[in-house]
C-alpha cells in the first residue's frame, strides 16, 4: 500500500484525505490540531496522525514515513520549503497553489531525481486553467483563434444563505481574504497591459452576469498576463482574470482602504475597543459623534450602505479587541472571523465562469463555460471539495504512473486536465457550455 502524507488538515484537507483513503493509500495526516487530523481521517484503519509541527521537523518525518509523495495543504509561505524537503528526501509532491519563482527553482533538481512536482491543482488556481486549456484547445483544434479570454473565479455563500450586510462568509482563511485588498493587479485589453497597483483594481470592478445565476461584481486579480503563454493564446487581444463578488463589495473595500484598515504597520491595541481604534484612524476623540466622524472623514451618508456595513461589522463597538498587538489587516480579521461565520446547515457555492471570444475562418462566437458547486457548513464546503479533490487526484496519477512528466509540472498540460475534469465530472462537478454567434 502506497503512502501519502497530507500536510495540513485545515478546511480543505477533509476531502482530500476522504478520497485517498478511499482509494486505496496508506494516509498521514500531519497538524498541530489532533482534532482537525480526527474531522480529515474519520476513523478509517488506513489514516494515522501526525501531530505536532510536522513542518518544523519535515526532512526527519519523511525520513521516518518513507511516504510514495506529499500533499501540502499549508498556506503558501510553507509551499516551496515542503517542496524542497521532499526533493531532498526523493518524495513526489503536489499542492493547491501558485508557481513561484522559488518552486521554478527546484524543477532541475526534481528532474536530477525523477520526481514529479505538480502545481496549481486546487479550484482556483486548478480547475479554472484545466476548464481553460480544454476550450482552448478544442478551439485551436478547429483552427480557431482565442481573441479575448476572461475567467472569473467566487466562493460565497449560496444564494439562500446570503444573509448578512456584507454578502460575503468565511468558507476559507480570512488573513487571505484580507491579503487580497493591497493586491497589484494587471489585465489586458485592446492588447495593453494595465496595471493597477495596491488595491486600486477595486476601483475599476466591473458588472457581470452569470449563466442562470443573476448579477455579481468582479474586481481583476492578481497579474493575469503570464497566462496568454500558460494558456498559448499569443493571439489574445484582451485578458482578464477577476473574482466574483455580490454587488457592493468592492465600494465597501476600498472605503476600508481609505479609512486605513487595509494598512500592514503595527499598532498597539492594548485596553482599546474596536470603536477606539477607529476613533484614532479619523483622529477624534471620545466625545465627538463616532459616525458623524467617520462618514464625514470618507465623504459618505451618515446612512450610506457602506456606514451600515461598517456598523454591522462592528468598527463602532465599545468591545475590546482580542488582540494587544498587530496590523490593521489583523484588526480586520478579529471582525471577519466573528461576523462572517457560516451557521449550521448554511451552504456555500463555488461559482465560476470563462468566457472566450474565438475567431474562426468563417465565424466569430462567444463561448461561456458556467460551474455552479454547492457545500455545505454541516459536511464540507464547496470550496474545500473542490479545493482538496483536484491534488489527490493528481497524486493519484502519479502514484499510478499516468503522469510520467518530472520536474515543476502545472495542469495545463492534457494528461492531468483531461482526466481530472472527467473524475471531477463523475463527482457532479460539471460545467455548462454554450455557444454563441457574434454578428
Amino acid at each position: 500500500m502506497k503512502k501519502v502524507v497530507v500536510l495540513g488538515a485545515g478546511r480543505v484537507a477533509r476531502p482530500c484525505v476522504q478520497y485517498l483513503l478511499e482509494n486505496g493509500y496508506e494516509v498521514y495526516a500531519a497538524d498541530i490540531s489532533a482534532e482537525n487530523i480526527d474531522r480529515c481521517l474519520g476513523g478509517h484503519p488506513n489514516g494515522h496522525a501526525v501531530v505536532g509541527d510536522a513542518m518544523g521537523k519535515l526532512p526527519e518525518v519523511l525520513e521516518e514515513l518513507k511516504p510514495h509523495l506529499l500533499i501540502c495543504l499549508l498556506p503558501r509561505e510553507f509551499m516551496v520549503p515542503a517542496a524542497e524537503a521532499c526533493v531532498n528526501a526523493g518524495v513526489h509532491y503536489v499542492n493547491p497553489s501558485y508557481v513561484t519563482e522559488g518552486m521554478k527553482a527546484l524543477d532541475a533538481s526534481a528532474k536530477g531525481k525523477g520526481l514529479t512536482l505538480l502545481c496549481e491543482l486546487g479550484l482556483d488556481p486548478g480547475i479554472d486553467h484545466m476548464s481553460a486549456m480544454k476550450t482552448i484547445s478544442e478551439a485551436h483544434a478547429k483552427g480557431g483563434k482565442v481573441t479575448s479570454f476572461v475567467s472569473l473565479c467566487g466562493a460565497l455563500p449560496a444564494p439562500k444563505d446570503n444573509n448578512n450586510p456584507l454578502g460575503y462568509k468565511l468558507s476559507w482563511a480570512p488573513s487571505s481574504l484580507i491579503g487580497a485588498s493591497r493586491r497589484e493587479a494587471r489585465t489586458m485589453k485592446d492588447g495593453k497591459v494595465i496595471i493597477w497597483p495596491y488595491g486600486e483594481t477595486y476601483h475599476h470592478a466591473r458588472f457581470v452576469e452569470i449563466q442562470d445565476m443573476g448579477w455579481y461584481e468582479a474586481y481583476a486579480n492578481a497579474d493575469s498576463t503570464p497566462y496568454v503563454e500558460y494558456y498559448g493564446i499569443p493571439e489574445v487581444r484582451e485578458i482578464f482574470r477577476g473574482t466574483l463578488r455580490y454587488v457592493g463589495w468592492c465600494e465597501m473595500i476600498c472605503k476600508m482602504q481609505d479609512l486605513g484598515l487595509c494598512s500592514e504597520d503595527k499598532m498597539d491595541f492594548t485596553g482599546m475597543t474596536y470603536a477606539d481604534v477607529t476613533r484614532k484612524l479619523v483622529g477624534i476623540s471620545k466625545d465627538a459623534c463616532i459616525r458623524k466622524a467617520v462618514s464625514d472623514f470618507l465623504k459618505l451618508d451618515i446612512n450610506s450602505t457602506v456606514m451600515r456595513k461598517f456598523e454591522w461589522l462592528g468598527l463602532f463597538d465599545d468591545r475590546a479587541v482580542p488582540i494587544q498587538n498587530g496590523t490593521m489587516n489583523q484588526f480586520v480579521e478579529c471582525l471577519y472571523s466573528e461576523k462572517l461565520e457560516f451557521a449550521e446547515g448554511e451552504q456555500d457555492m463555488s461559482l465560476m465562469e470563462d468566457r472566450f471570444i474565438i475567431e474562426y475562418p468563417d465565424r466569430k462566437v462567444l463561448v461561456r463555460s458556467t460551474l455552479v458547486d454547492y457545500g455545505s457548513s454541516d459536511e464540507d464546503f464547496s470550496v474545500a471539495r473542490l479545493t482538496g479533490l483536484p491534488p489527490a487526484m493528481g497524486a493519484q496519477m502519479i502514484l499510478e504512473s499516468k503522469i510520467t512528466k518530472t520536474g515543476v509540472l502545472t495542469p495545463a498540460m492534457p494528461e492531468v486536465y483531461k482526466p481530472e475534469l472527467a473524475a471531477l465530472e463523475k463527482m457532479g462537478v460539471i460545467f455548462k457550455e454554450t455557444e454563441t454567434e457574434i454578428k
